[in-house]
């Protein structure tokens, strides 16, 4: 595997690198450690291990299971203004940022 920009990569490619990083994650102590040390040495694992370029404002962290049951990530909807006082329905399972579900093809 060659390094490749994140953001040249497309979503196939990214879910294949970071099926390689997580893999090693869950079978190497050392690099698990790593990725669990803080966002910066997560950020250079995956970097290292998954052989991409990050752009420069580029976060990564990892969670334990434990910390993924004391922590809620969620992304912010596209902005749309209520019509006749009723706001169109945001479901959070569309909002919950682990699953990704838009790279998968």
């Amino acid at each position: 595997m060659k390094t490749k920009s994140w953001d040249a990569m497309s979503n196939d490619e990214k879910l294949d690198r970071l099926t390689s990083v997580l893999t090693r994650a869950g079978s190497d102590r050392k690099f698990r450690d790593q990725c669990l040390t803080s966002p910066e040495s997560a950020r250079k694992a995956v970097s290292e291990a998954g052989e991409i370029e990050f752009p420069p404002d580029f976060e990564v962290e990892f969670l334990t299971p434990e910390q993924r049951l004391k922590r809620l990530v969620l992304a912010v909807p596209d902005f749309i203004p209520a019509e006749n006082g009723t706001a169109a329905v945001r479901n959070a399972e569309d909002y919950q940022t682990c699953s990704y579900r838009f790279w998968r093809s």
